[in-house]
């Protein structure tokens, strides 16, 4: 019987490492103490001691209307020529000791591996260290391809694996019509003389929406909504700037071009650094370019970015000793900043707030004007 002593609980990491294998053996296996509280298996080889999670067929999303294939999943020890898998595997698994097992119904089994889950993020971290220096010093190709992730329970020598499906997104139906095909041919025209500076800065705002919009990782999702708003802002926050300011600036930057000589390099980052501290802050910009917009609840939005900014920083010093806020991103931080972000970038860019609906946006009403500004 075991004790509580006896049990632990981890996660672990499979790369799919494509193209890579051992020089002189068929396999590797060693084990690391981390940081005095953490054991690790790192498992180079076809057969990962976990075995390989392969899940074929299924949708990504649930569209309305349609059938949602839930595919097939199996767990084999290793796989075949025909997979398009392997043949060659990384595994990474860390654990610790559990803490106790509790008696209020269920399996220790479950209990461990709920255990397990709840302290995800503590071992991923570890995982990503390991996998991290392995990439670093071995070849990126050994943790490329991020295959199966799931929390590892032991209770006493039995061994709990937690397998996970894959995520299935549930879409809503949108039907579109005729007036799509006007809309866009009615932007044709503006779209024909948009300056390529503009052009360049939009984009860079577009890049890192898309990028949100395609991403299921919460802490990356928000990650990346945040900088294409921090993008829009300094877009806008340039505009703050005279134009009798800017032709000051572009003289001094022509005159270090032609006369600095060896310092050149080295004056034009101070210049830079200089003309950025004439720019307002985050805050001020998106506070005046809310106030001026006047969107409905523009407040609560003013609220909104100052909070969102702080969970940005701490997300981004995550690892500076002197942070030492825990964060957890949800679906509402994400689903709340995305809705703010789009507001915006819209009404930049158009002037209105007639942006695609969606059940997750509070309904607003449109305004009427719908030309790019």
């Amino acid at each position: 019987m075991a004790t509580d002593k006896d049990n632990r609980i981890g996660y672990r990491y499979l790369f799919d490492s494509k193209g890579c294998s051992l020089s002189n053996r068929k396999e590797l296996l060693t084990t690391l103490n981390v940081s005095g509280k953490y054991n690790a298996t790192i498992y180079f080889g076809a057969k990962p001691r976990h075995g390989i999670h392969i899940v074929s067929g299924c949708s990504r999303y649930f569209i309305p209307g349609t059938p949602c294939a839930l595919g097939t999943s199996e767990i084999r020890s290793e796989v075949d020529s025909s997979s398009e898998y392997g043949p060659f595997f990384l595994e990474v698994e860390v654990s610790t000791e559990a803490d106790d097992v509790s008696s209020d119904g269920g399996t220790p089994g479950n209990h461990l591996l709920r255990q397990a889950e709840t302290r995800r993020d503590e071992f991923r971290n570890v995982i990503h260290f390991i996998a991290g220096i392995i990439g670093l010093r071995f070849h990126r190709q050994l943790v490329l391809e991020p295959l199966n992730r799931n929390a590892l329970a032991w209770e006493g020598a039995l061994v709990h694996r937690g397998y996970a499906h894959p995520a299935i997104e549930n879409l809503e139906a949108i039907p579109l019509n005729e007036r799509c095909t006007e809309y866009l041919e009615a932007l044709g025209g503006q779209f024909a003389s948009l300056p390529i500076d503009w052009l360049k800065r939009y984009g860079t705002v577009f890049h890192w929406l898309l990028r949100a919009w395609h991403e299921r990782d919460n802490a990356y999702t928000f990650i990346d909504l945040f900088v294409s708003l921090e993008s829009l802002l300094n877009v806008v926050s340039d505009t703050r700037m005279s134009d009798e300011d800017k032709r000051h600036a572009k003289c001094i930057r022509t005159l270090i071009e032609k006369h600095a000589c060896e310092g050149t390099e080295d004056l034009q980052r101070f210049f830079a650094k200089s003309v950025q501290r004439l720019r307002p802050t985050l805050d001020e910009t998106f506070n005046d370019l809310a106030m001026a917009a006047k969107l409905q609840g523009w407040e609560a939005d003013v609220e909104a970015f100052r909070k969102f900014k702080r969970m940005r920083n701490i997300l981004v010093h995550a690892g500076d000793e002197g942070v030492q806020q825990e964060l957890v991103v949800g679906d509402a931080e994400v689903r709340t900043l995305s809705d703010l972000v789009e507001r915006y970038v819209n009404h930049v860019l158009f002037r209105d707030d007639n942006l695609y609906r969606s059940r997750w946006r509070p309904r607003r009403v449109p305004k009427d004007a719908t030309e790019i500004k």
